[in-house]
């Protein structure tokens, strides 16, 4: 019928239409692609097809923990993100540890700094957040003008500036927090160790900060991947706002809103 998204960190997938023992095929990860065969029952029962680790499976899962797609370049980039979450054991992965250590150097080579991964002292969420877009480009050619870097200060500097100048050939364009409600594919910002506001931020691009991209939006808070959080790829929650925005809390500052349109690569 369509195609829809999980949106919940883990979702069981049932052989019945009911929670009793015995009855779990298995369990389905945040942003996991299933396409529904029914719509909900009278208790919410959603009847789906999925793929798992290679093979498909027709189960049922609760229907309110599913969510329709949002515009495919948003999508492309919540996959990447995603993707890493997943290659890193959902936050499990350590980075000093084979192969992880070897998805950590993957990011730092993707921005031409020949790092390999074992140089656990070095920050390398920026470089996380640089492959996740980089790779998004693949299928949206517009996320290739990213501010790739080391540093998340130099592309929320860039994303600023290019917003300031209604530049449409960035990919990100950054706000205030409210001045735009979070959508998946954004990314949001946070500062570390200096305190930093929008007005600092849109005049340096060397600080200390970091940088999750949204993966889930829930009526009271968000869910957002990171590099190098807890020495892994892993997933922090954001508070919203009663209107709806990021709340100014746990250091955020600033909103980088997806400008990707909907041109594929040819």
């Amino acid at each position: 019928m369509t195609n829809m998204y999980v949106d919940v960190e883990a979702l069981n997938l049932r052989s019945t239409a009911q929670v009793a023992p015995g009855n779990r095929i298995a369990i389905l990860h945040l942003c996991q692609e299933v396409e529904t065969l029914s719509d909900a029952d009278q208790n919410g029962w959603v009847k789906v097809r999925v793929d798992v680790e290679g093979t498909a499976h027709e189960g049922f899962v609760s229907g309110r923990f599913l969510r329709e797609p949002v515009a495919e370049a948003r999508e492309a980039l919540v996959a990447q993100a995603i993707r890493e979450w997943l290659r890193f054991e959902k936050g499990l992965g350590r980075e000093a540890v084979d192969p992880f250590f070897k998805y950590v150097g993957e990011m730092w080579q993707a921005i031409g700094l020949r790092l390999d991964g074992k140089h656990t002292d070095i920050p390398w969420s920026a470089a996380a957040i640089s492959f996740m877009v980089r790779n998004a480009g693949e299928k949206f050619t517009k996320y290739k003008n990213f501010r790739f870097s080391g540093q998340h200060s130099m592309y929320i500097f860039d994303s600023i500036g290019r917003q300031i100048n209604e530049d449409n050939s960035a990919p990100f364009w950054g706000f205030q927090l409210f001045e735009a409600q979070p959508q998946l594919g954004d990314i949001v910002c946070k500062w570390r160790i200096t305190p930093q506001t929008f007005e600092t931020a849109a005049v340096s691009d060397d600080y200390k900060s970091h940088c999750d991209v949204i993966v889930r939006i829930g009526p009271d808070d968000l869910q957002a991947i990171g590099g190098n959080i807890g020495d892994s790829v892993g997933l922090t929650t954001y508070k919203k706002t009663p209107s709806g925005f990021v709340e100014r809390a746990d250091h955020a500052f600033a909103l980088l809103v997806n400008k990707v349109p909907e041109n594929r690569v040819a």
